[in-house]
């Protein structure tokens, strides 16, 4: 019983190092910066020489015994703000500030960075906008006005900013790390990704990617793949092909452009062909996607994709061509909570329909300067119109609960480690009663801001059913070169 397709897996294993690379830059971010405070002796000095040592957990802890015996200083109460935001805390910062007036400046530029950090792109503008334009040299405005306008489909708006910066101190350890941050989405990449996934049902998929992302201008980008698959299957076994080989042979190329006509926008149109070979004949398709993501409020991001594609669950699958549209959902109803969903549609050319929905609520748990640790709930439905035995799953009434847990462990400025896990019940319409599902998934990233980057990744899945168990476990490598030197107007400068 194959349920998790190769594409599914890649869509997650995206998703997740998209979350991964964002907690990475914030910590990054955070851990370099010198501590903002006056380094003249104060009456809880030693909680500052904790912060200054790297030691904010002890600062935090001594700051709050210092402000349970005098809860009205002013410095000392946004200076634990400051700790709880290097910490990665940011809805318990966001709370800190929370008491001070609208008319305190500090407490304001304090805040501004804070949301800059937790990702509220219009609310930290609100607040930083003004201070920097009232005094737009000064290094402070001017390094949360990078941070913040880095965001978005328009990172080039930060580069005035970060000049600013960069003019004020050039050599400063915290010039140099926002410099990196904003330099990130600004490259263009070349990339290489070997892969092998296998399950219990004696499918094997082996594959090789290459990909590249090219800046064409501030709103045009040039992508284009190219992509080797072998897919294989037990010979005479209900996945392999009904005609030749026990494998089947893919080759997909396509290329793209990406269009963003504002920060908050973007368009993405992707065609291409897929070959696939059995040994007694070939097979050509045309593929594709298109799709609009938006960032409706700092709360609310969507995207739509309606996409064209064979079903890649096994080499009897592949003949099988689908057209699909989804819709990916994100709210974050405060800096705590995190609501996420896939909805998504398809007819396939086998006379099969299916509607399917996951979705997640996720809490953050923990924050401190190197693991950040969440917990939370999925659910996942899916309901086919038949069952037609072309070699991939396809149940009338699927159904999956689980609680969810997920961590980013920071290894330093450079590499971090993402783990999650998800422990739930499963059935469908041929179960008897519920059975168990499992999924364990971890990535390393090596060279999160540099030029070069590697990502190994591998993924575990069991889920039990009415004829046994089902495993299945994919791994994979992806080596990624970034570049941007050949248009320095649009390359900050990194010693």
């Amino acid at each position: 019983m194959a349920q998790m397709t190769p594409r599914r897996r890649t869509s997650a294993r995206a998703s997740a190092l998209g979350r991964a690379s964002l907690l990475a830059c914030a910590l990054a971010c955070a851990l370099s910066l010198e501590p903002a405070f006056a380094q003249n002796a104060v009456a809880y000095q030693p909680a500052l020489d904790a912060a200054w040592t790297g030691r904010t957990s002890e600062a935090l802890r001594l700051i709050d015994a210092y402000l349970a015996k005098h809860p009205d200083d002013h410095a000392a109460r946004l200076d634990r703000a400051r700790f709880l935001a290097w910490l990665g805390d940011y809805a318990r910062a966001d709370d800190a500030l929370a008491g001070f007036g609208a008319d305190d400046k500090e407490a304001a530029a304090l805040h501004a960075r804070v949301l800059a950090w937790a990702e509220r792109r219009d609310a930290a503008l609100a607040l930083n906008t003004p201070l920097y334009a009232a005094d737009p040299d000064d290094y402070d405005n001017a390094w949360t006005q990078a941070l913040i306008l880095r965001q978005g489909e328009w990172p080039h708006q930060a580069l005035p900013a970060l000049a600013t910066v960069q003019a004020v101190k050039p050599d400063d350890k915290d010039t140099i790390a926002l410099a990196k941050a904003v330099r990130l989405p600004l490259f263009s990449s070349i990339g290489l990704a070997p892969s092998l996934y296998s399950d219990s049902d004696d499918i094997e998929i082996r594959g090789i990617a290459a990909d590249a992302n090219l800046w064409l201008s501030d709103r045009w980008r040039l992508l284009a793949s190219a992509t080797r698959r072998e897919h294989s299957a037990a010979f005479g076994g209900p996945f392999a092909p009904l005609l030749g080989n026990n494998h089947v042979d893919e080759d997909r190329v396509g290329t793209g452009l990406r269009f963003a006509p504002s920060p908050d926008t973007a368009l993405e149109l992707w065609l291409g062909n897929s070959r696939t070979d059995n040994g007694v004949g070939s097979d050509n398709r045309t593929i594709g996607h298109l799709q609009i993501s938006q960032r409706a409020s700092d709360a609310f991001l969507y995207a739509l994709t309606f996409d064209r594609d064979r079903v890649d669950q096994s080499p009897r699958a592949l003949a099988v061509m689908r057209h699909g549209l989804a819709a990916d959902l994100r709210w974050t109803p405060t800096l705590r909570d995190r609501f996420d969903a896939r909805i998504t549609g398809g007819d396939f050319d086998d006379g099969n329909r299916r509607a399917s929905v996951l979705a997640s609520y996720t809490r953050a748990v923990y924050r401190s300067g190197r693991v950040m640790f969440d917990l939370g709930l999925q659910a996942e439905g899916q309901h086919n119109t038949r069952h037609t035995g072309n070699g991939y799953y396809s149940p009338d009434r699927y159904r999956r609960y689980a609680v969810a847990a997920s961590s980013y462990i920071s290894l330093g400025q450079e590499a971090g480690l993402y783990l999650s896990a998800a422990l739930g019940q499963q059935r469908d319409e041929t179960f008897d009663n519920w059975k168990r599902a499992t999924d364990v998934n971890a990535e390393l990233t090596l060279g999160i801001f540099s030029h070069w980057q590697l990502v190994g990744r591998a993924g575990y899945s069991q889920r039990l059913n009415q004829f046994g168990r089902y495993e299945g476990a994919t791994v994979g490598l992806g080596l990624r070169y970034r570049f941007c030197e050949f248009r320095a107007d649009r390359c900050p400068s990194v010693p």
